[in-house]
């Protein structure tokens, strides 16, 4: 890995390895004039497979050199094919500087499954940084579309093979599970926290390709991460003291600082702590 200044017309931008449904030109303007103004900004990330070099992420900063007739623009270059820059173009964003939108996050869905349909929904979901859920009704939408063969086996995280589609009782109804024991209902809008989804209380095993204590235990993840309803918490048997602690801190730390009710709530924290250090001393 190296980072170089590489010409503009060496770069491949139309590889399909470009994940959002369309660019932002607003953005492109504003790093334009930032460039032009003296800004630095991170190097533009390629694969480098021996005869091209593959655009991973970057692509609002190149359009915006190009733009500004630039000739070179600094890259990070790695060793890899198109298929490399794509997977790292998947997940890089959900983290760069342009939130993406709910159409951004389904095309990727899209994207990974058209490129590895025999991949399970949970492992498309982390490569996408997405929702399991989303990952699921995109590819029954795309079926439906026949625009992607049913399949009767995927393949999970662990690289076995397990039947597509199984689903287990879970309390308050029936919930799908990922063959590779990851929940697929996270609720509410894709990446939000919303409405339940967690194995119940007093469910039975878990289902192939993940026992129900991997199967909880991911759940916990999920719900201190705000992927599903913090409410959820209390139907799980192998919920701890820490996991309540921490859901109720990472609710805290998304609310937005001026949040009327986040004052509110750290008040009541600390009288509460104020109240245990009492009864203690």
């Amino acid at each position: 890995m190296q980072t170089i200044e590489l010409p503009l017309d060496q770069i491949d931008i139309y590889g399909g390895t470009q994940a959002r449904v369309a660019t932002n030109d607003e953005a492109i303007s504003s790093y334009g004039e930032a460039m032009e103004e003296g800004a630095q900004f991170p190097p533009v990330i390629t694969y480098y497979d021996g005869s091209k070099y593959w655009l991973a992420d970057g692509f609002h900063r190149y359009l915006a050199a190009q733009r500004n007739a630039y000739e070179c623009i600094s890259t990070e270059v790695r060793e890899g094919s198109r298929t490399d820059a794509l997977r790292h173009s998947l997940g890089a964003n959900a983290t760069n500087g342009i939130y993406r939108s709910n159409a951004d996050k389904r095309n990727a869905a899209e994207i990974a499954l058209g490129e590895w349909p025999e991949m399970s929904n949970s492992v498309i979901a982390e490569l996408c940084k997405i929702s399991t859920d989303l990952v699921r009704r995109t590819r029954i939408d795309m079926e439906k579309q026949d625009l992607l063969e049913s399949r009767t086996h995927v393949t999970g995280k662990d690289g076995k093979q397990y039947p597509a589609g199984i689903e287990r009782e879970a309390r308050g109804g029936s919930q799908s599970v990922e063959t590779d024991g990851t929940p697929s209902g996270t609720g509410g809008s894709e990446g939000g926290a919303g409405g339940g989804g967690a194995p119940g209380k007093g469910s039975g095993g878990g289902s192939m390709g993940g026992s129900s204590v991997e199967i909880e235990a991911e759940a916990r993840k999920m719900i201190r991460e705000g992927e599903i309803n913090h409410a959820e918490l209390d139907k799980i048997f192998s919920a701890t003291a820490i996991d309540y602690a921490e859901t109720a801190l990472n609710v805290l730390n998304r609310m937005k600082p001026d949040d009327p009710k986040r004052p509110d709530a750290i008040s009541r924290i600390e009288r509460w702590l104020e109240k245990e250090k009492a009864g203690r001393a």
